[in-house]
């Protein structure tokens, strides 16, 4: 039987351009109040943004609505059809302009959007993946969800989306805006022409912790000086791209940073699940896409990448936790190399045990000497599921991790993946900490990855033909 929604989608697809926004009574009068109600929310609409928006924001005129239910087509198939105008004189998109994609361009070769362009969103809306349900002694709760926020833009120039997860205790609120009030990599991207979908992580931001569901908070959340150390401080090593002054009580953008703050999971490996169980559905639902992953992200997209083959079409890891199998006190350890989590191997590794470990030295000032597998006690494992797509491990100079991040590159190379190692110093950006999305020299560095991204995705459509 058809829902509802299913009505009005079909009705949506029609291209009559028959919905208007001046009341209900142009709705099909058979659906009820509430349904033509929801055909009204459905309608779409467009709307331009300025590049670098002053606040207050000024908001749409009256009338103007923008979709949040038009999550369930997958964000590959849009094409950027000319604007029409509705009756109450708002540009809309109709839905019967052109075939899926036939007039975009291959991956990669599109231009990264300069800063100043403007922006008009055709879509956007949210929804949760990964929604279950588990008896507690009060009843049936729902369990850890994942939120997932998506804009597509009118000049959608790319088929395929941009997933960003962030790290941490953070939410995704960390690619919307950077911490001193300048537009994000969420709106850089959709300037560029991707679609993108900014996730909370279970139990992070708008994906709401459930003690009965997730088990009890462990430890206080971050505080100013451990968020300090690791942003702004650099561990001891201060760079120049943090958009403040560091100094707690002084500092407008390390208070915004912080107000986003919170415990995270109890352990590694119980958060990693989530995000497997929860990116798997997602990539479900919007097929084929790019990961942008952040310091504890990282796992998102080495475990998404495993569970759902041929799905993932490139990582961008910044500044990712490591480094190999490292143990962090009250957390775990990263058993199985780069996750806690289990992970394919081929040949199989049936227990973490089982791979056989060595030191490598680092070969450099300043690096930490890192584990990879040990050639000489038998054949090196590979991991099958990150391979056939190109990875980036973006290192910045002056965060924490920097001393470790050639350890993720190598021990994912030796795998048989095509992991690069992208050190923002070799390509002209200096003074960078662990929070390069949300620094000084934020939208630079953006446009930087999307260089990359182009390049790495033509090449591999290439290889294809």
């Amino acid at each position: 039987m058809e829902s509802s929604f299913d009505v009005v989608r079909a009705k949506r697809r029609g291209g009559t351009g028959s919905f208007h926004l001046t009341g209900l009574s142009d709705h099909d009068p058979q659906l009820p109040v509430v349904e033509q109600l929801e055909a009204a929310l459905c309608t779409d609409a467009l709307v331009t943004l300025a590049a670098t928006p002053t606040f207050p924001v000024k908001y749409p005129p009256s009338g103007t609505l923008m979709s949040a239910m038009h999550h369930g087509v997958p964000n590959r198939h849009w094409t950027a059809p000319e604007p029409v105008t509705n009756s109450a004189g708002h540009g809309r998109r109709r839905r019967d302009g052109g075939s899926p994609m036939t007039s975009s361009p291959p991956p990669g070769t599109a231009e990264p959007a300069r800063a100043a362009s403007p922006l008009t969103i055709s879509e956007q809306g949210a929804f949760w993946v990964g929604v279950g349900r588990k008896p507690t002694e009060a009843g049936t709760a729902a369990e850890a969800a994942m939120y997932v926020q998506y804009q597509i833009p009118a000049d959608l120039r790319h088929p395929l989306p941009v997933v960003m997860v962030h790290g941490g205790g953070g939410q995704g609120t960390d690619y919307l805006s950077t911490p001193d009030g300048r537009p994000g990599w969420a709106t850089r991207f959709l300037q560029a022409g991707y679609a993108v979908y900014v996730v909370d992580r279970p139990g992070h931001g708008r994906s709401p912790y459930h003690p009965d569901v997730l088990g009890p908070i462990e430890g206080a959340a971050p505080t100013y000086e451990f968020i300090r150390w690791l942003f702004c401080d650099g561990a001891g090593r201060p760079g120049s791209q943090w958009p403040g002054s560091g100094e707690v009580g002084d500092d407008f953008a390390l208070d915004q940073l912080m107000a986003s703050q919170g415990p995270t999971l109890p352990t590694f490996a119980e958060n990693e699940e989530q995000m497997r169980r929860c990116g798997a559905e997602l990539l479900d639902r919007i097929g084929p896409a790019v990961l942008i992953t952040h310091s504890m992200g990282a796992p998102f997209g080495w475990l998404v990448a495993d569970a759902r083959p041929g799905l993932v079409k490139a990582v961008v890891s910044i500044e990712p936790i490591g480094p190999p199998f490292i143990e962090l006190p009250g957390l775990g350890k990263l058993e199985w190399g780069l996750t806690a989590a289990p992970i394919t191997y081929e040949p199989p590794a049936r227990t973490p045990e089982e791979l056989r470990l060595r030191l490598r030295a680092a070969g450099g000032d300043g690096l930490q000497d890192c584990l990879v597998q040990d050639e000489q006690a038998g054949p090196v494992r590979s991991l099958p599921g990150l391979q056939g797509f190109p990875i980036a491990v973006v290192a910045a100079d002056t965060s924490p991790f920097a001393p470790f991040q050639h350890g993720v590159a190598d021990y994912l190379a030796q795998a048989g993946v095509d992991a690069e190692l992208l050190r923002l110093a070799d390509l002209g950006f200096t003074g960078n900490g662990h929070l390069p999305m949300g620094e000084k020299n934020s939208d630079d560095v953006a446009e930087a990855l999307m260089t990359w991204l182009n390049k790495r995705l033509a090449d591999g459509e290439e290889t294809s033909r």
